[in-house]
C-alpha cells in the first residue's frame, strides 16, 4: 500500500514547525529581557504558585514594616515627651528645695512662685504633646481629644481615657504605641504608701517650729481605710525608783472615733493599729519623723497623686510666712512627691524603651526573613542568563535550519519532474 502525502500537509507541518521554533526564541528572548524564568504560570506552574505564595509574604512585611515605621515614630515622641517631663520635674524640685529655705525675702518667693508657675505650664505642654500626625501623646485612644485642660481652681482635669493604641507589628504581635495621660500624670503612686499627709498650724496642726514629717502610712486593707487623725504629747512618766522620763505620747483618732489615747510612741515601730474586737479588721502601720510636743497631722486615704495637684500645693505656698510649719511641711511633702514622681516617669519611660527594643528586634526578624524569602522567590524565578544564552544559540540554530528547509521544501512540485 502507497501513503500518499499532499504538497499542502507537507507545507503546513513545516510551517508549524517553523513557529514553534520562533515561539520557543521569543520566549527566550523575552526571560533575558526581563530577567525572570517563570512570567507566567504557564512557564512553570508547579514554581509559579510558590512564587505567588512568596510574594503574598512579601507584599505582608512591608506592611509590618509601615506599622513599624509608624510605631518607631509614636514611641520616640512619647520617649522625648517624658525625658522632658522627667527634666521638668526635676527642676521644679530645686526651686521647691530653694522655696524651704527660711531666710528667702518675700520678693524672692515671689520670683520663685512665677517660675514654679512657668514650669507648671510646661509641664502642661509636655502632657498635651502631639506626634507627627497630630495626634494627641496622651490622650489614650482619644487622641482628637486634648487631655489635659486647666479648671478655673488651678487644678488639672483630664480628658482622655484609661486605654494606649496598639500597632500591629506581625501576625500574633501587637505593641503600645501610647501611653494614657492619668497613668503618667494623674496615677502617680503615693510616696508615703495608702494616706496623704494635711498639715495645719495652730490649734490642731503643727507647733511653732515643728519640723514634723510623715514617713510612711499603710493599711492591710484600703478598701476599709478612713480619714486619720494623730496627735503627740510629751509627758514626764515617772520611774520607780522616783526619777521621771520624758515619753512621746499619741492619740490616734480613726474614722472620727477615738481608738488609742495616751499611747507610748516608739520611733523605730511607729505606730501600729488593728482594731482589738473585729478579727479581719485591717493593720494600720504609722511612721513619722522630728515630732514635736503638741503636734497634730492628719491623714486621708489615697494611694495616687496627681502630680499638677502638687505643683500646685507649691505655688499655693509659695508665699506663704516662712515661720508656718505647715506651709514648709506642704513644700516638703511637694518635694517627696516631686522624688515619687520622678521614679514614675522614669519607670514609665523604660517601658516605652522595652517596647522600642521589641519593634527593632521585630524589624531585624522581618529584614531577615525578607531576605530569605527574596532569596527563595530568585531562586524560582529568576533567569540563568548563562544557560539561557546557549539555548537562545540553540534555538537560533534550529530554526535557522528549519527557515532553510522550508525554503527549499516549498519549492519541491512534481512538475519539476515532468
Amino acid at each position: 500500500m502507497i501513503n500518499r502525502v499532499s504538497t499542502a500537509s507537507q507545507y503546513q507541518n513545516l510551517t508549524s514547525n517553523l513557529m514553534r521554533k520562533q515561539g520557543e526564541l521569543n520566549q527566550t528572548n523575552g526571560q533575558l529581557s526581563s530577567g525572570k524564568r517563570v512570567e507566567t504560570a504557564g512557564d512553570d506552574p508547579v514554581s509559579s504558585v510558590t512564587i505567588q505564595n512568596y510574594r503574598q509574604q512579601l507584599t505582608q512585611i512591608d506592611q509590618y514594616n509601615s506599622a513599624i515605621t509608624l510605631a518607631n515614630n509614636r514611641l520616640q515622641t512619647m520617649e522625648t515627651a517624658i525625658a522632658g517631663v522627667e527634666d521638668n520635674l526635676g527642676a521644679t524640685k530645686q526651686k521647691v528645695l530653694g522655696m524651704i529655705n527660711g531666710a528667702m525675702a518675700s520678693n524672692d518667693r515671689t520670683a520663685f512662685k512665677d517660675e514654679l508657675i512657668s514650669l507648671r505650664d510646661g509641664l502642661l505642654e509636655l502632657a498635651n504633646s502631639r506626634d507627627e500626625a497630630g495626634n494627641y501623646v496622651f490622650a489614650g485612644n482619644q487622641s482628637d481629644t486634648k487631655p489635659f485642660m486647666e479648671a478655673t481652681d488651678g487644678s488639672m482635669d483630664y480628658y482622655g481615657d484609661s486605654q494606649s493604641r496598639y500597632a500591629q507589628i506581625d501576625k500574633s504581635v501587637n505593641v503600645k504605641t501610647s501611653l494614657p495621660g492619668d497613668q503618667l500624670f494623674t496615677d502617680v503612686p503615693n510616696r508615703y504608701g495608702d494616706f496623704r499627709p494635711v498639715f495645719s498650724d495652730g490649734a490642731g496642726g503643727l507647733t511653732d517650729g515643728s519640723k514634723l514629717h510623715l514617713l510612711s502610712a499603710t493599711t492591710s486593707d484600703f478598701s476599709s481605710a478612713e480619714a486619720i487623725e494623730v496627735s503627740f504629747n510629751e509627758v514626764d512618766v515617772a520611774a520607780a525608783d522616783g526619777t521621771t522620763t520624758k515619753e512621746m505620747q499619741y492619740n490616734l483618732t480613726v474614722g472620727g472615733k477615738v481608738v488609742a489615747a495616751n499611747q507610748a510612741y516608739d520611733s523605730e515601730q511607729g505606730i501600729v493599729y488593728k482594731d482589738p474586737v473585729a478579727a479581719d479588721s485591717a493593720t494600720l502601720n504609722l511612721k513619722f519623723g522630728d515630732i514635736s510636743s503638741g503636734d497634730n497631722i492628719s491623714l486621708k486615704p489615697t494611694q495616687t497623686i496627681n502630680i499638677f495637684d502638687s505643683i500646685q500645693s507649691a505655688i499655693d505656698n509659695a508665699e506663704r510666712p516662712t515661720s508656718s510649719p505647715a506651709a514648709e511641711a506642704n513644700l516638703q511633702r511637694v518635694i517627696d512627691d516631686l522624688d515619687s514622681g520622678f521614679v514614675h516617669m522614669n519607670q514609665q519611660r523604660s517601658e516605652v524603651g522595652t517596647i522600642m527594643q521589641q519593634v527593632d528586634r521585630q524589624q531585624e526578624q522581618h529584614l531577615d526573613f525578607e531576605l530569605t524569602l527574596n532569596q527563595a522567590q530568585s531562586g524560582l524565578e529568576d533567569l540563568d542568563y548563562s544557560k539561557a544564552i546557549m539555548d537562545m544559540n540553540q534555538q537560533m540554530m534550529a530554526l535557522q535550519a528549519s527557515q532553510q528547509a522550508f525554503g527549499q521544501t516549498k519549492q519541491l512540485s512534481l512538475f519539476n519532474y515532468i
